[in-house]
């Protein structure tokens, strides 16, 4: 309606008349990780997953019978242990304090 009304972009306006105009984050999603030790590829799935968390639970969902049964997890970012359980392909783990893991092959 702006841009109608006075012939100029939102964004010009704002500007001549100093108003800040500040974007919304964009969501960290499917960030890449690294490779398991047995040579999954692993993903943060959010912002609220670090590559650390996402690389320690591909290691316990290897370790503690592919994910079958929840598992814990330690966290070096928050220094806190979390209960994860992954799907029966393990392509996706959830739990802890909203953390998603993807594995991928």
């Amino acid at each position: 309606m702006i841009k109608q009304v006075l012939g100029v972009s939102a964004v010009s306006f704002a500007v001549a008349v100093g108003i800040t105009v500040t974007a919304a984050p964009a969501a960290v999603a499917d960030t890449y990780c690294g490779k398991s030790s047995r040579g999954a590829s692993v993903y943060a799935g959010n912002s609220d997953t670090s590559c650390e968390f996402a690389m320690n639970t591909a290691e316990a969902y290897h370790a503690y019978g592919n994910g079958s049964q929840p598992f814990r997890v330690h966290s070096p970012v928050t220094g806190q242990d979390y209960t994860m359980t992954c799907t029966d392909a393990g392509s996706v783990c959830q739990g802890g304090n909203n953390a998603v893991v993807y594995l991928r092959r």
